[in-house]
């Protein structure tokens, strides 16, 4: 990755749902051109809910200097400057940009995660402008800023090794180790933390707001979010850590007494100027919301006003021998934090209105009455605030209930300022001093019902942080790509193995993965509660609907509501969309659209509160296009190739499904399997063309969609399940004197087609004497292929002769007894070759009192109530040889001793006794099996009877599959994109008509050519010839915009252009006129 950047002074807090500036001196929530900057919901320039913050504090200075009152902190003045403080009054060196001025951003996922609106926000431009330089700028720095954390300033971080020291380690592809396995920074489990570390030593930046000299205060800031779709995720927490490291005149006995801190913003909520603020006194809750029902700015964007505010959630240290308090996100018993002690406001222009900046001490002093709860003016004495519902003297502002209606609430509509106080308290030289402040935004359905989301935002986030943020956690996001086509968007979540593992096999606090759900949104910042659901794809089992206490707007309550709606479709992880829901209309070529992707999990344990949690949005801004000038693609979506059993005996079968056609190779393929079926048993995906392995050790041949993709294609292995053939369909009669079992004259032909006999298995046979069942329990079967394993993919025969053979009641007394019947393994699949066959011992066991024979109609069979037989066990001869040598070795000592003797086991000469294989144990491949007698003579089946016990015949290491993609893969010809970009390149909306309906806002005008190839440039010339704009293009993107400036970036004036546009690699030029009809401007404020 090319390094792009050394450092930054200024960053954005937005991996959630609220966005905030942050500058290395401590200003925040101001854009850098000096508009709002803080964003909620993230998405748009126009979202914005402050215009700035920051921290204040004030206090009584014993320090031998004077004055003795002073304040600090950041409103619109800044009295804090970059680094921190080394010794008394000596700071770093703020103009070393690489480590003093500078913001250290981090997040875990900043190699992999999709950073366009990240790139976006930070550059002040759409998603849609956002270049891949641009992106890998943002990326490079995140690897920056995790190299360099400043942990040995104070930075927070995982400690691996708790030496004390930040060594961040990396895997061979260059990502981070992550913690445990390493050090890793951040704190609270949070996915995004930026870190700042400020003084106020400068003493003409103190003095130049309010008068006060510096104290000397080192202020150590950090902030973190969380990308989650709950309510955490609409907050941005700050802890403020403050150190009195003094200045170099401070005495070693200084002290700062009666001292206040305060959470100070102007909530410019949207558009300014229709505001009003609330405090709840019960939450330490300051907030601003709108005066009317539409704001200028969100009615815009098509939603309600929302509202914003701040809340301590841990104010200053106290002591207390009974509190506990949270200091450092610890819990310290012995303290207290303390909460808000004051709320007020003030407003532009109103009677009570800002403290005087510029270095008049006169605003030190109207601080110094708003920290204690008092009217900034007059500064002496102090006037208090008055409740006018009750003329009671009050420390808190407008604590009413908007939503009600009760109480003190806001009138007279304006732009406010909001302080929130908690203090006072003192700090002595050395002593360090922190608070824990959140910014957050919700959005009900309307003004009002916004703050009652707001207050549950709230609340839910100090359970959290009174959790030390202990908490579990959503599945992590989806790993995301798309694929423009012609009019249509494929969404691909199943493509990089490591990071959907991450997904969906990592279990957080009893809560495992679920589903997924995917969402069209009207912007790329929106929250999917702004979207629409497009589908849920869950696990088949028994969880569908998903219900826990969440915020209802409609009632202002918390109710138990439907939160997933999962439906048993199954796990997919691919897409194919061609249809906009919010317009419900098809894919538009050359608009934009935004889908995103979320996973959730479940725990189903009884009495918990939250049941599920849905991550944060994997988001896509996507344009769907005809191919690139000269391409052409040869597939479609969910297309099926056809495959080859190349070599083995399996019943398994293979789908390579089209799932990208964009990215086949035209290579060729095959799969080889690895290891004994059954659950451990991998497969592995070899691309033979290349000789490259693409997939290895894969576990899934279910035939579900939860396949991994690679190269475009989805390759679906299926294996036959490890059991009796059909599910017991398999065990057949394929002999019987009475003439063919699937002949005319058969009574039921039921498996003779798809298994060459008369299916016997809980089904009578041919000549409806009997059918074969399982012995106890609920004759299932389960009852006879308890080792199936060892069975499958064998196939058996139970052949009814003249002779019969010989069997021992093995599991009561060993008694000898003869048996009508032989039992063989015939191998694999190979019915008619008699030179595989083996047979096997037969072990029985009695239904009554042991005799000398094998029982017919001794018991009752559970599943039909008819007789049925003495039970067989199966047993593989010791020799595992083909012929009868083990079974005539255990015949010969029964025909010796006779029936009803006893059989020696321990002295027969075998190894393990009866010259059976029990495989270390007592294991055999077919146990428990009866024969029913359905006619209910007493007579067993007759001589010349073979029952047939076919297997299923799972993938083994001796199968192959092959398939091709030859003469698939896209082409690319340079003789038609020629063809192309004279036929095809053109520019929309033409004419331009005012706006264009893809245009986000009314500050972002624009025309698109389109059907570009990499390389172009257009020149845009009046019908006189003068020219207008150039545009130079060097991308992938087919795409290019006008903003219809001219080079000086001046609005273009209506009227007929001409474009010239210059294919240079193609030797082309095509010239278009475009017609532009400029809209009428008006002001909307002044």
């Amino acid at each position: 990755m090319a390094k792009v950047n050394a450092s930054t002074n200024q960053t954005l807090v937005n991996v959630a749902q609220v966005a905030s500036w942050i500058y290395s001196d401590g200003r925040s929530a101001i854009q850098p051109d000096g508009n709002s900057g803080l964003y909620f919901p993230r998405g748009s320039l126009l979202s914005t809910a402050i215009f700035q913050d920051g921290l204040v504090w004030g206090g009584r200075v014993n320090d031998g200097g004077d004055p003795v009152i002073r304040v600090g902190g950041q409103t619109f003045s800044v009295g804090t400057v970059p680094g921190a403080i080394l010794s008394k009054g000596v700071p770093e060196d703020l103009n070393d940009r690489q480590n003093v001025d500078r913001v250290w951003r981090v997040r875990r996922d900043y190699l992999t995660a999709d950073l366009r609106q990240d790139a976006a926000e930070l550059n002040l431009i759409s998603a849609g402008n956002v270049t891949q330089a641009q992106m890998d700028e943002v990326r490079q720095q995140y690897a920056d800023d995790w190299r360099d954390w400043p942990a040995h300033k104070g930075a927070p971080f995982y400690d691996a090794n708790n030496d004390g020291v930040y060594t961040p380690a990396y895997k061979d592809d260059g990502s981070p180790k992550l913690f445990p396995e390493a050090d890793e920074p951040g704190l609270a489990g949070a996915d995004q933390v930026v870190w700042i570390v400020t003084n106020d030593l400068q003493q003409s930046a103190v003095q130049s707001m309010y008068g006060s000299p510096s104290i000397g205060l080192e202020m150590q800031l950090t902030m973190w979010a969380y990308r989650r779709s709950d309510p955490l995720g609409n907050i941005i927490f700050k802890q403020y850590r403050l150190i009195y490291k003094g200045t170099s005149a401070t005495p070693a006995s200084a002290v700062v007494d009666s001292m206040y801190l305060c959470a100070w913003a102007d909530p410019d909520l949207g558009a300014a100027g229709d505001d009003f603020v609330g405090s709840d006194t019960s939450l330490s809750l300051g907030y601003v919301y709108n005066s009317v029902s539409q704001d200028g700015n969100y009615t815009q964007l098509n939603l309600p006003p929302p509202a914003s505010g701040y809340d301590f959630f841990a104010g200053p240290l106290v002591a207390d021998p009974a509190g506990e308090a949270i200091f450092g996100l610890k819990k310290r018993a012995g303290f207290r934090n303390l909460p808000m002690t004051t709320f007020a406001f003030f407003a532009a222009g109103q009677e009570d209105s800002d403290p005087t900046r510029g270095g008049d001490y006169n605003g030190t002093l109207q601080w110094w009455n708003l920290l204690r709860g008092y009217r900034p003016r007059p500064e002496n004495p102090p006037e208090p605030w008055t409740d006018p519902t009750t003329n009671q003297i009050t420390k808190f502002r407008v604590p009413g209930d908007p939503v009600k209606g009760t109480g003190w609430i806001d009138a007279n509509p304006g732009d406010r300022r909001l302080l929130m106080v908690s203090g006072p308290f003192t700090m002595a030289l050395g002593d360090t001093q922190e608070v824990v402040v959140a910014a957050l935004a919700a959005l009900g359905s309307d003004r009002l019902s916004s703050i009652s989301v707001l207050k549950f935002t709230d609340r839910f986030a100090q359970e959290a942080f009174d959790n030390l943020f202990d908490l579990p956690k959503p599945p992590q996001s989806p790993f995301l790509t798309a694929t423009e086509l012609d009019g249509q968007i494929v969404l691909n979540w199943g493509e990089n193995e490591a990071e959907v593992n991450k997904t969906e096999l990592v279990p957080n606090k009893g809560y495992n993965f679920q589903g997924y759900n995917v969402y069209q949104l009207p912007t790329a910042g929106a929250a999917i509660s702004q979207g629409l659901k497009l589908g849920t794809f869950d696990l088949v089992d028994e969880v569908t609907t998903i219900s826990q206490e969440t915020f209802d707007e409609a009632s202002g309550s918390v109710l138990p509501l439907p939160v997933q709606l999962g439906k048993n479709t199954g796990v997919t992880r691919s897409l194919l969309l061609d249809r906009d829901r919010f317009r419900e209309k098809p894919l538009i070529n050359g608009q934009t659209y935004h889908f995103a992707v979320t996973a959730y999990n479940y725990n189903g344990t009884e009495g918990l509160t939250i049941k599920t949690l849905e991550s944060s949005p994997t988001v896509v801004t996507v344009v769907p296009q005809t191919v690139k000038p000269g391409e052409r693609l040869r597939t479609v979506f969910d297309d099926t190739l056809s495959a080859n059993h190349a070599e083995g005996l399996s019943n398994g079968l293979l789908y390579p499904i089209i799932v990208d056609p964009t990215k086949i190779t035209g290579d060729e393929y095959k799969v080889v399997f690895q290891g004994a079926p059954g659950p451990t048993q991998v497969w592995h995906l070899i691309n033979t063309t290349k000789g490259d392995t693409v997939l290895k050790n894969q576990l899934n041949q279910s035939g579900d969609g939860r396949y991994i993709n690679v190269d475009g294609l989805l390759v679906k292995v299926l294996g036959a399940p490890i059991e009796f053939a059909g599910g017991g369909r398999g065990i057949v009669e394929v002999a019987n004197p009475a003439g063919d079992p699937c002949g005319s004259g058969a009574g039921s032909t039921g498996g003779c087609s798809t298994f060459g006999g008369n299916t016997v298995w809980h089904s009578s046979n041919s000549t409806g004497d009997y059918y074969v069942s399982g012995g106890g329990g609920g004759a299932g079967l389960d009852r006879i292929q308890r080792y199936i394993g060892n069975a499958v993919p064998r196939d058996f025969e139970l052949r009814f002769t003249e002779r019969g053979g010989w069997g021992v009641f093995a599991f009561t007394d060993d008694k000898i007894a003869r048996v009508p019947f032989e039992i063989w393994d015939i191998g694999i699949a190979t019915p008619n070759d008699p030179s595989d066959d083996k047979r096997m011992i037969p072990f029985l066991n009695e239904n009554v009192a042991t005799s000398a024979a094998w029982g017919y109609a001794t018991g009752t069979d559970p599943y039909g109530g008819v007789p049925n037989s003495d039970w067989i066990y199966w047993m593989d001869p010791e020799d595992g040889a083909a012929g009868s040598g083990s079974y005539d070795q255990f015949a010969a000592i029964c025909e010796n001793l006779g029936a009803g003797a006893t059989y020696p086991s321990a002295s027969d000469g075998s190894r393990d006794g009866y010259f059976a294989n029990f495989y270390g144990g007592f294991v055999y491949p077919i146990g428990r099996v009866t024969i029913c007698d359905l006619a209910g003579d007493g007579t067993p089946p007759p001589a010349g009877t073979t029952i047939r016990f076919i297997t299923s015949k799972p993938n083994q290491p001796s199968d192959v599959f092959t398939f091709s993609t030859a003469n698939l893969s896209k082409t690319l010809s340079l003789e038609t994109a020629r063809q192309d970009v004279l036929a095809a390149v053109n520019v929309f909306p033409n004419p331009y008509l005012g706006f264009n309906r893809a245009e986000a806002d009314r500050f972002n005008r624009y025309v698109t050519f389109n059907h570009l190839p990499n390389k172009a440039t257009i020149r845009i010339f009046t019908l006189a010839g003068v020219l207008v704009r150039t545009i130079s293009k060097d991308s992938e993107t087919q795409f290019a915009q006008w903003d219809l400036q001219n080079e000086r970036g001046l609005p273009a004036a209506s009227g007929i252009y001409i474009a010239h546009i210059d294919f240079p690699d193609l030797n082309e030029v095509k010239v278009l006129k475009l017609a532009v009809v400029r809209e009428d401007q008006f002001l909307r404020n002044f």
